[in-house]
């Protein structure tokens, strides 16, 4: 006869099972279970978890925010900016606030406004802005700065790479890498630039009205959702500025 599990027991397994549940997850399996190991899905990876450290670092960006204001006497209510993903891992979408770009003096471009909803891919930047910057926030609002208007299009290719430039320079990058980036993208850019070409001229649209609740939802299945694009671009609300 099989004794009962005591409650810790119990506990544990369930814990270790969602354990192995989010390795599962985090590797990602072929279509006949076996875990590929391809550069594309190393550099998602990298992406992956450059995103995950860069929304970390804002909440505790914000918390430490918060405590000083606690210190004062003053308990205001905030929303904090960041990706969240869909289920593949492949598309994140902007959530908890608009992102915005504005240039400083001598950089002679109009200001970006990025409005919450906006989903993106971030394949605009090349790899090497995920292996040698650090995860903080600033930077990956950049990307998303920039896979934004890549998607619009409303401005040239060159604008939109000079301004992930800017951003780098504005965040103290060190200027050999800020050189090397931008050539990336110059160089390899145009290929991101085409295929959103491809996709807006297919009907693809970006930019939510209605956010998934299930975590397990794809980009692939919400996108076949009729109800929650929006046409228009919203006027923004609270916006994260780096």
């Amino acid at each position: 006869m099989k004794r009962p599990l005591d409650r810790a027991s119990s506990q544990f397994i369930k814990a270790f099972r969602l354990f192995c549940l989010a390795i599962s997850l985090s590797i990602g399996f072929s279509s006949d279970g076996i875990a590929e190991d391809t550069k594309d899905n190393a550099e998602l990876r990298e992406r992956r978890t450059f995103i995950e450290k860069a929304n970390d670092e804002s909440w505790e960006h914000v918390g430490q925010v918060l405590q000083e204001m606690y210190k004062r006497g003053h308990y205001p209510k905030l929303r904090v900016t960041t990706l969240k993903p869909f289920a593949d891992w492949d598309f994140w979408y902007v959530d908890g606030g608009d992102i915005e770009w504005r240039p400083n003096p001598g950089q002679k471009f109009e200001e970006v406004t990025v409005p919450a909803g906006f989903v993106t891919d971030l394949a605009s930047i090349p790899r090497l802005f995920w292996q040698a910057l650090r995860p903080e926030g600033r930077y990956s609002f950049a990307a998303v700065v920039h896979d934004y208007l890549y998607w619009e299009q409303n401005r040239p290719r060159e604008e939109a790479d000079k301004i992930l430039k800017f951003a780098m320079e504005d965040s103290k990058v060190n200027p050999k890498l800020v050189e090397t980036i931008y050539l990336a993208v110059r160089t390899f850019g145009q290929t991101a630039w085409d295929n959103n070409a491809k996709l807006k001229k297919a009907g693809e649209r970006r930019f939510l009205k209605r956010f998934p609740e299930d975590f397990w939802v794809t980009w692939s299945e919400w996108k076949k959702k009729p109800d929650v694009f929006t046409e228009k671009v919203r006027m923004p609300t609270q916006c994260a500025l780096f």
